[in-house]
């Protein structure tokens, strides 16, 4: 599998967080060994961990069912003792390990933007029959979609083995020609300010027997050594609950409350070339956005996020 294949899987799939799903992605995008303090562009200290607690009632939902308006599941940090007892406790109670509770570590990997290489074994998706292929119009904005039938089973979405489903990925310039599919963001102040990676960015759609179980968009964008993706995903067979992890993983820890009102958990470290890292993100009923990248400074990435008018995230529910 190609690093773009496997990034697409990690951010869009992981996106899902279902179950084994969601470890996975904390543990190999977002949490392994912490590297050496970092400063943001422009030279600005990243400050000590923030650790704020936030517990509340569990997100009660149903697979598959219309929500109106979903609560924002939230994150909170815990001193490593808090963070054991609480991943002990759960432990005993239920029998099995929780996705709920994050103890990943960074390791110190960079961020690396897409090439054309690994977009086009993506795009290709060897692994399923491709049975039509269209261009985009005018009105849809993206540029072509393929659509593929496969029954690997295993991918989470409500499917298992056997099961024949229908994905159709879509090629796009940018992030924002997704709008057709989904038109709640608004990246025209994020794409008035940094440049769009074409190989970079892209969108699928899973569905199964004419329902829709899985939509996932994804956009790469760069200025200079600033460099980062961003990415959405509903997931119809998971709804998102609160989740706690280990405060002092990162060099910096922030829970950042948009200027429309969403808490964004923000996390920075120091990749092993000496490199700024950065990640953010908010889940919400069967909703998730995150971002991943590098040499941004925290102001920068505030204003990023203030833009992007991310309470929508709490309201949507795709049309079948």
């Amino acid at each position: 599998m190609g690093r773009f294949e496997q990034d697409y899987r990690e951010t869009l799939d992981g996106l899902a967080f279902s179950g084994a799903g969601k470890e996975r992605i904390m543990k190999n995008l977002m949490e392994q060994t912490a590297g050496k303090p970092a400063k943001g562009r422009g030279g600005r200290p990243l400050r000590a961990v923030l650790i704020a607690a936030a517990l509340c009632a569990a997100l009660v939902g149903t697979a598959f069912a219309t929500v109106a308006a979903a609560r924002q599941a939230r994150i909170t940090y815990l001193n490593p003792d808090e963070f054991r007892q609480g991943y002990d406790d759960y432990l005993e109670e239920h029998g099995y390990s929780s996705s709920q509770y994050s103890d990943g570590r960074y390791d110190g990997s960079d961020f690396n933007l897409s090439g054309a290489a690994s977009w086009e074994t993506w795009w290709q998706n060897p692994d399923a029959e491709l049975v039509e292929e269209l261009g985009g119009t005018a009105g849809d904005k993206w540029t072509a979609k393929r659509v593929f039938k496969s029954n690997l089973g295993s991918i989470g979405y409500g499917l298992r083995q056997g099961q024949t489903y229908v994905e159709t990925r879509y090629q796009a310039e940018r992030a924002s020609d997704y709008t057709s599919l989904w038109g709640l963001w608004d990246l025209s102040w994020l794409e008035e300010r940094y440049t769009a990676n074409p190989h970079g960015t892209f969108a699928r759609t899973i569905t199964y027997r004419d329902e829709l179980r899985f939509l996932g968009i994804h956009g790469e964008y760069q200025d200079g050594e600033t460099q980062f993706n961003l990415g959405y995903s509903w997931d119809g067979s998971f709804v998102h609950k609160d989740e706690y992890r280990v405060a002092g993983n990162k060099e910096f820890t922030e829970l950042y409350t948009t200027a429309d009102g969403v808490e964004v958990f923000i996390e920075m470290d120091t990749s092993g070339t000496g490199k700024s890292v950065f990640w953010a993100g908010v889940y919400g009923g069967y909703n998730s956005f995150s971002m991943f990248g590098t040499q941004m400074g925290l102001d920068d990435l505030h204003d990023i996020l203030d833009s992007l008018h991310l309470s929508f995230l709490l309201e949507y529910q795709p049309e079948s």
